[in-house]
C-alpha cells in the first residue's frame, strides 16, 4: 500500500507522456498513464486517483467528453487540461465541466506541478469542508432527538441544549460559513479564513444569531468580553468590524454579507 497521492496521465504523445510520467514521479506522486479516453476510463473504473491530467485532441473520445464523464463519475478527481490546440470554445466547456486548470503546451514544469499542488489543495479543503459538514449533521441529528427523547444523548451534548448557539456543540454554521470553535477555524465557501482570535469570536457569535441582529453592546460582552457602555462599545467593535470586512467581503465597501442595520447592531447575512 502506498500514501502517495495519485495521478492518471492522459496523453496520445509517447514522448510527452513519457517525460511527463518521469516528471511527476520524481516529485513522489503514484503515476498511471493512458493513451485514450477510453483507457483512461477503465483504469479509473479500477484505481481511485487523486488527479488526471488529459490533452484534448486523443483517438477515440476526446478530451473534453473525457472531462465529462470523469467530472460526472468521480467528482472528487481533480482535472487539469493540457493542450497544445487551444481555444475558446474547448476551454469554456472543459471549465463548465469543471476542471481545475486549462493549460497550452508547451508548458513549463514549474507551471505544471505549480497548477497540481493548489489543485490537490483544493481538493483537500472541500474534503475536510464535507467533514465538517457531517460532523455538524451527526450533531444536529443527536441534539434533535435528545429534544424528542428519542434517544439517549451524553451529558456534554445536552449542555446548554436550550442555547441555540451551544445545541450544535463545536460547529456552527450559517449559509456557505462554517465554524469550528474547538480547532479555531472558519471557512467561508471555498476559503479558509485568517481571523484574529476578536474577530474570530464576533464572527462566531454573529454565526450564531444568525439571522439575528447583535447589539454592539452585546458584541462586546459576548465575543469579546467587555461590560461597557453602548457608545464605547459601539466605538469597540467598530473597528473590529472594519478589518473583519476586509476578510470576508468581496468588497468590503459594500457590506454585502456583514451588514450594519443602522441605530442597531450587526449581522451575517452569508446565502
Amino acid at each position: 500500500m502506498t500514501d502517495r497521492l495519485t495521478v492518471l496521465i492522459v496523453e496520445d504523445d509517447d514522448e510527452l507522456r513519457s517525460i511527463l510520467q518521469s516528471a511527476l514521479a520524481r516529485d513522489e506522486y503514484d503515476v498511471t498513464v493512458a493513451a485514450s479516453g477510453e483507457e483512461a476510463l477503465r483504469k479509473m473504473s479500477i484505481i481511485s486517483y487523486d488527479l488526471a491530467i488529459t490533452d484534448i485532441r486523443l483517438p477515440g473520445i476526446d478530451g473534453v467528453q473525457l472531462v465529462r464523464d470523469i467530472r460526472r463519475r468521480w467528482p472528487d478527481v481533480v482535472v487539469i487540461v493540457l493542450t497544445a490546440f487551444p481555444s475558446l470554445d474547448t476551454a469554456v466547456s472543459c471549465l463548465r465541466a469543471g476542471v481545475h486548470d486549462y493549460l497550452f503546451k508547451p508548458c513549463p514544469l514549474t507551471d505544471l506541478r505549480r497548477s497540481i499542488r493548489e489543485g490537490l489543495a483544493k481538493r483537500q479543503g472541500f474534503s475536510k469542508r464535507f467533514e465538517l459538514l457531517q460532523a455538524l449533521e451527526q450533531q444536529l441529528t443527536q441534539g434533535l432527538r435528545a429534544l424528542r427523547g428519542d434517544a439517549p444523548v451524553s451529558a456534554p451534548a445536552l449542555n446548554g441544549i436550550g442555547d441555540a448557539s451551544m445545541a450544535i456543540g463545536r460547529y456552527v454554521r450559517t449559509g456557505s460559513l462554517i465554524i469550528d470553535r474547538e480547532r479555531h477555524e472558519a471557512v467561508l465557501g471555498e476559503t479558509e479564513l485568517d481571523l484574529t482570535p476578536t474577530e474570530f469570536e464576533i464572527l462566531a457569535y454573529l454565526a450564531e444569531r444568525a439571522p439575528a441582529v447583535v447589539t454592539p453592546t452585546e458584541l462586546a460582552r459576548r465575543a469579546m468580553g467587555y461590560e461597557t457602555e453602548e457608545q464605547e462599545a459601539r466605538e469597540l467593535v467598530k473597528w473590529h468590524i472594519h478589518h473583519l470586512r476586509q476578510k470576508i467581503e468581496a468588497d468590503a465597501t459594500k457590506h454585502i454579507l456583514l451588514k450594519n442595520v443602522r441605530g442597531v447592531g450587526y449581522k451575517i447575512d452569508v446565502g
